[in-house]
């Protein structure tokens, strides 16, 4: 897929809205709801969760014409699911170099999003048709498919369930053998709901979630879906060009703890330094905190 393919591919729905101009909107909006956060407050309220700038280690290349939806390492290979009608998939993709060594296309029906490892399968979800899909690992070849209500955002596991987003504040646990959905945890921020929650991964048993439209990652308990802390990537974003879309794609390697993050038409996969987490929930084991009511 060209670059000039991807120029027009910008305008194809409201969910791959172009992101040049908004980062400087949202600065300005940033700056003004903090300034007037203290103000109201002054010394009275619970400070809000810490906002963490996030540092670059390594950039490793990535393929400029995937809109990525979803993103995993396993094994030491990345696994990407990418959006837009007629022209999303399913892929694996050398973590060394960026070069893409296996794929399988959707229908043009079919907008991929969400992207999940259990079990030595891939589950992939789409965005407004209800129906997701399930790969071989080894092979990415289809071997069978879920429905579900909703639109369909992000994907990750936490524990013996998959976690699914849908560009709401609600996130719902789902068992992966019939999608039948667990329980719904409502992400807050100092009491107030987070929406427009996006891509997902789950590190050391903290939901990694990108905020749609923001150069932001929230770091959520899973426990009862309060926020720990904001990631600012925008130093990052900032280096993308003006093709480049909207942040969204957080990986783990679990094998060499090492995480990556990239975003829609990124020509680069960062891998990141992210801050420790908060002491308290260090010692809590990630399936502890993930199976937690």
């Amino acid at each position: 897929m060209g670059m000039g393919r991807v120029e027009e591919m910008h305008h194809v729905t409201p969910k791959n809205r172009a992101a040049t101009g908004f980062r400087a909107r949202r600065r300005s909006a940033v700056t003004a709801a903090v300034a007037f956060w203290l103000l109201l407050c002054g010394t009275g309220c619970a400070a809000p969760p810490t906002v963490e700038p996030v540092r670059a280690l390594a950039r490793v290349a990535h393929d400029p014409a995937a809109f990525t939806e979803g993103l995993l390492i396993s094994q030491g290979m990345l696994y990407e699911s990418t959006g837009n009608y007629g022209h999303s998939d399913i892929r694996r993709v050398d973590l060394a170099s960026g070069r893409v060594l296996a794929r399988h296309a959707l229908a043009d029906r079919y907008f991929g999003e969400g992207l999940a490892l259990f079990g030595g399968r891939l589950y992939q979800l789409t965005w407004k048709s209800g129906t997701g899909f399930i790969y071989d690992a080894d092979t990415l070849r289809p071997v069978g498919r879920f429905h579900y209500a909703g639109e369909g955002w992000g994907l990750t596991r936490c524990g013996a369930q998959l976690v699914m987003s849908n560009g709401s504040a609600t996130l719902q646990f789902v068992d992966p053998a019939d999608f039948t959905v667990q329980r719904r945890l409502r992400v807050t921020e100092n009491g107030s709901p987070v929406t427009h929650l996006n891509e997902l991964e789950t590190i050391d048993g903290l939901i990694w979630a990108n905020v749609w439209l923001t150069d932001d990652i929230v770091r959520i308990d899973p426990a009862d879906g309060h926020v720990v802390d904001r990631l600012d990537v925008s130093a990052l974003a900032d280096l993308m060009p003006a093709s480049a879309d909207v942040l969204n794609g957080i990986a783990y390697d679990a094998r060499r703890d090492r995480v990556y993050i990239t975003g829609k038409y990124w020509p680069t996969l960062f891998r990141i330094a992210p801050p420790p987490a908060p002491s308290s929930l260090q010692k809590a084991s990630a399936d502890a905190r993930c199976q937690s009511r």
